[in-house]
Formats: structure tokens, sequence, C-alpha cells
């Protein structure tokens, strides 16, 4: 069923964790899993951790029906739903490698994906690599509008690479215990770029890899997944940013996504040499949406953190976002992520549930 007779790479390669997370996502996860199957890369020097986050749409099932008859390292780590950063983590700690590779459950893997990804990491001296990332348009007024933006896509700002997003990424493990991994806020999207930035932050530095690309089909199609998922970006920006030393306030970001607001009739026609002046138009409420929605996010994780702030005001004054390898445990504040002591990190891996 799947080709690993013959590998392109004959040489001993070093061992690599790929994380997978998941959530509900039955219409993906096949074609995921199978992309990750059929790598060039040795198939004894890979494991793929898929760590369930509480699916409920038959995901889980699935996934085992088409590791069936695969004979490499496969393990499944399942969570009660936390959200994806909590899900990242609990891969980081099941993960036996010192470079651990992360894909999104909706994405499908090129065959030299892993190849690719390693050998640009193996060859830099930085923490961390970010491969192409292809958005598949589907038809429909949002996805045009995704692809035309170029929304999905790892930012670089004045030529150094800004952040990189998790659908297609590779890190040194190290690298990852230093700063204690993702972030795990209640609610909070952007883990992935408050990853980069701390790893940044920390004296670390991050490049793109030239090959090694994953398509990506799962972007909203609908305008109130759209909505959501800005709202969220927002929302993480304010309740993460504290972690962050880069500008991006939640003052400033609301000033930046407020004046594209202001400014999305010209915005939109900016778009037309690449999607015509039709398309170019009807993005202007799309563009006045996705801003509007961020500043409302912006706006509401502002309003969490003020109140957080009066009710535990008294004892943690000046606590910053936890991160979420090491601390609290995450049950204390109500989230079923498991949390370890920064102990379990300098031996013996954590027990985790899992099944094989």
């Amino acid at each position: 069923m799947f080709s690993h007779e013959v590998s392109v790479v004959p040489e001993r390669k070093l061992f690599v964790s790929i994380v997978v997370p998941v959530y509900n996502q039955v219409d993906f996860i096949a074609a995921c899993l199978a992309s990750l199957f059929d790598q060039t890369y040795p198939l004894e020097s890979y494991e793929i951790i898929l760590v369930d986050d509480g699916s409920s749409d038959g995901t889980t099932e699935r996934a085992l029906e088409v590791v069936q008859g695969w004979h490499g390292a496969f393990r499944r780590v399942r969570n009660v739903h936390a959200g994806p950063a909590c899900a990242r983590n609990a891969g980081i700690r099941a993960a036996r490698a010192e470079i651990i590779a992360f894909i999104d459950s909706d994405c499908v893997a090129d065959a030299d994906w892993l190849e690719r990804l390693v050998e640009a990491l193996l060859t830099s001296d930085s923490a961390g690599v970010g491969g192409p990332l292809i958005n598949v348009a589907r038809s429909g007024w949002i996805s045009r509008y995704l692809d035309a933006t170029a929304f999905f896509r790892h930012r670089v700002r004045h030529g150094q690479v800004d952040y990189l997003l998790t659908a297609n990424v590779a890190f040194r493990r190290s690298a990852l215990l230093s700063i204690n991994g993702f972030s795990e806020q209640d609610g909070a999207w952007c883990e992935d770029a408050d990853l980069s930035f701390r790893l940044l932050q920390a004296g670390y530095t991050l490049r793109l890899a030239a090959q090694g690309s994953v398509t990506h089909y799962g972007a909203p199609a609908s305008l109130r997944g759209l909505i959501r998922n800005l709202y969220r970006y927002g929302y993480g920006n304010t309740v993460l940013s504290r972690n962050w030393h880069n500008g991006r306030t939640p003052a400033m970001e609301l000033l930046r996504h407020a004046g594209a607001f202001a400014l999305s009739p010209a915005l939109a026609i900016s778009y037309s040499g690449k999607v015509g002046p039709v398309w170019a138009i009807a993005f202007w409420p799309l563009i006045m949406l996705e801003h509007g929605a961020f500043v409302a996010g912006l706006i509401a994780g502002n309003a969490s953190q003020r109140k957080q702030f009066r009710l535990t005001a008294p004892r943690h004054s000046a606590e910053p976002p936890s991160t979420g390898l090491i601390g609290e445990s995450s049950q204390a504040r109500g989230s079923s992520c498991q949390r370890h002591p920064g102990a379990a990190w300098a031996g013996d891996r954590p027990t985790i549930r899992r099944t094989d």
C-alpha cells in the first residue's frame, strides 16, 4: 500500500519526530497521514505522533484505519480538547527525537518534505526552518481572497524571518525546551507567531527552506469561519503579547489594523493587477471584515486581561502569560492539557497517555 522499499536517501539519517495535532478533521486526516507514510526519508528514521485534541467526528477512527498496514513508528496521544498549543506541547513531550517537525492535519506533504526540511535545518545554525506553503483555493469568495492575499504564509520583515507557521516547520528540540514550548492560553490563537517571537528574543535564528513543500487544503471557506479565525488572532495578540519585545503591542496592532480598515478601498484596488478589477472590488468588504474582526479580538482580549488582573492582582500582579511545557498545572486553570515540572525534562520523559 505504501512505497518504502527503496529510499532515495540511503545513508543513515538523524531520527526525527513528526507531530500532527488534530481536532475534528475527518475529511483531511487520511490524506495527511498517507503523505507522511510515503516520505523519501528512511522509514526507520522518523516517527509520527498524532495528538488527538478530543475529536468527536470520527477523526481518530479514520486515522487508525489509515495507519493499518504501515510499518513505521506511529503513536497516538489523546487529550481532552484544549487547543492547538496544548496539543503541540503534548507532541513535544512525547517526541523521542532532537528534531521535531510539525504539520497541520489539513495539509499534505510532498514526498521529500521531511528530507528537505531536515537538510535545511542541519545545514544551518537556526533553531527552526519553515518550508514552502501551497494553499489550495477552493471556489468561492472567501477562498479566492485568502489565495490572492497569500494569507497563510511564513512572514518575513526587513529580509529576516519574523515568524513561522506550524503548518510546515521543523525545530530543534533543545530550542523549544529552552523557551518552554508553546504558550497555552485559553481561547488564544497566534501561538505559532508567539513561539517564533520568543525564540528570536532568546537569541535564536529562524530561516526558510527553499524546498519541502506542504499543500494546505483547510482554509476557511465561509465568512463566519474567516471572522472567527481573525477574532481569535486578535485575541491571542493581546493575551500573548506580554511575552514579546518586538513592538507588537495591542495598541500598535490596533492602530495598524484600524488603519487598514480605513484604507480598505485602496487596499482592495491594489489587487486589481492580480485578480482583475471585479474581484478586487469584491475584496473590499472582506478586507474590512478581516481587520475589523482582528480589532474586535484585540478589544475582547484587553477586556479579558483587565478582568483577570483584577481577580489575581493581590497574588500575581506582574505575572506574564504562562508557556506550556513547564509551569503551573493546566488543570488548575480548568484546562485539560497535562503539564509537568521542568525537572522532568532533565531525564526521563513524563508519562503520557497513548495508544499504539
